[in-house]
């Protein structure tokens, strides 16, 4: 039963999906938080009440957010932080709470075509803005986290360069995906063809972001195409683009990422390290959860406590601060234990998983879910448009 009027519906989803895709620069906290999505998030409960249904993901939302309430008071209470437990629970109703007012407002396929589009436009007419004030020598519009040393990684419409790319990734699969749905042959070619403009803006933030961890999303975006018919072409397209961005751009940032990826095959934690700092720290803290995960123990499975990790992660990383933490999910199951990481990676796999793009679904959830962890705007944006665009299928 609808509350609100159709189109009330509608521009709530609109705004709250605006909203989780973007993190302005006046709107930012402590450590980065969206402040203007956290009070969103805290109106969740009363856009629950606005669209009152309960589905099969909700109930196995609910269970999980019961479980990370429970595990650290039985096991751990010394450690109960409401604060930490709550704001996870605020991302999770907060994802209840749009897949509701998607249902509601009816919203066409055209429609989110619409609005996917015009937020990638605005990721890239805000880099451009922000590029041509680094040339003309003007004070840097919507900035946050910039790194005078690097004057071309710039954040966009994110709280810093990495998460812009990421998002910017995001948007363009998610359109993508959606457009293809009315389309005869999944063909890059004919994607071209018919989305020039939006395949331009997003080459552009991505070639121009200067970020390494724009090339790994690249390669995600592209493959979606790839299959034995398309392979051969997607194959020479990202020889030209790779290429281009390394004589043209001289783009430091690709070798970088090729240096990175090369790294990871070792499995050594110090040549992870040393290859590429920044990205190690995305990478480096989950291998050292999972060192840390003891299968044989109650701590195993119901968790060491929240901060636990904090306690130990800067005895592996040189150069960072004591207290720092991170691992992503696996970080939820050190401190959670086993059976919340296996409620939430099982609940948000499903949600993102496409059986008509399973390779794309797949790394999209490996790296930006499974890596990120449970308190991220970039894990939840990537679950709730994944879920969305798979919904047209």
């Amino acid at each position: 039963m609808r509350v609100l009027s159709i189109a009330a519906y509608k521009r709530l989803f609109v705004i709250g999906i605006c909203v989780l895709t973007t993190s302005l620069s006046f709107t930012l906290g402590a450590d980065n938080r969206n402040l203007l999505l956290i009070i969103l998030m805290a109106f969740s409960p009363l856009l629950l009440v606005l669209s009152p249904i309960v589905t099969k993901n909700d109930l196995q939302i609910y269970v999980t957010i019961f479980l990370m309430i429970l595990f650290p008071l039985l096991n751990h209470p010394e450690s109960m932080r409401w604060s930490t437990v709550l704001y996870s629970c605020m991302f999770c109703l907060y994802f209840i709470s749009i897949t509701h007012l998607y249902r509601f407002s009816n919203i066409k396929k055209n429609d989110i075509l619409l609005l996917l589009k015009w937020l990638l436009y605005a990721y890239t007419l805000v880099l451009l803005i922000q590029q041509i004030c680094i040339i003309l020598g003007l004070p840097i519009f919507n900035i946050s986290n910039y790194d005078a040393s690097q004057p071309w990684k710039l954040n966009s419409l994110m709280s810093e360069p990495e998460h812009s790319a990421r998002m910017v990734a995001l948007l363009m699969y998610t359109y993508l995906s959606i457009k293809s749905s009315e389309l005869k042959n999944n063909n890059i070619i004919e994607s071209w063809r018919n989305d020039k403009l939006p395949w331009i803006a997003f080459l552009w933030c991505i070639l121009t972001s200067f970020s390494a961890g724009a090339y790994l999303y690249l390669l995600l975006v592209l493959s979606k195409f790839l299959n034995l018919k398309n392979g051969f072409i997607t194959f020479c397209l990202l020889l030209i683009i790779f290429t281009i961005s390394n004589n043209v751009l001289n783009s430091e940032a690709l070798n970088r990422f090729v240096k990175f990826s090369a790294s990871i095959l070792t499995f050594d934690i110090k040549e992870i390290y040393n290859a590429d700092q920044s990205a190690a720290l995305r990478i480096i803290p989950s291998i050292l959860c999972i060192q840390h995960i003891d299968i044989f123990s109650i701590n195993g499975w119901f968790g060491h406590g929240i901060d636990y990790v904090s306690g130990f992660m800067s005895d592996y990383l040189p150069g960072v601060e004591d207290g720092y933490t991170g691992g992503g999910l696996f970080l939820t199951a050190v401190e959670y234990g086993l059976i919340v990481f296996g409620a939430y990676s099982f609940i948000t796999f499903k949600l993102c998983y496409d059986k008509n793009n399973k390779v794309p679904t797949i790394l999209f959830w490996f790296f930006s879910v499974l890596l990120v962890g449970i308190n991220s705007q970039l894990a939840w944006s990537t679950i709730t448009l994944l879920y969305i665009a798979k919904s047209f299928k």
